[in-house]
């Protein structure tokens, strides 16, 4: 089954001691009937296909959780 969902990507600056000039790319998707999700890669490792994996992992990990319904 395939799901549509809208995608942006901001590039961050996110030094660390070990990488100064490292950057990382925060990636916001919408897919359904779920709320905005986040997901994070470095700029060294994104590619579309790692980010479509990613991002596919995440819905899955996400729409395995069953919601807590308690009473008050």
């Amino acid at each position: 089954m395939s799901t549509t969902i809208t995608i942006s990507r901001e590039l961050l600056d996110t030094p660390t001691i070990d990488d100064l000039k490292r950057k990382v790319y925060q990636i916001q998707y919408q897919a359904g009937g779920l709320p905005p999700h986040f997901i994070y890669i470095t700029e060294k490792e994104w590619t579309r296909e790692k980010e479509l994996k990613a991002i596919k992992a995440d819905i899955d990990k996400r729409m395995g959780k069953a919601p807590e319904t308690v009473t008050i």
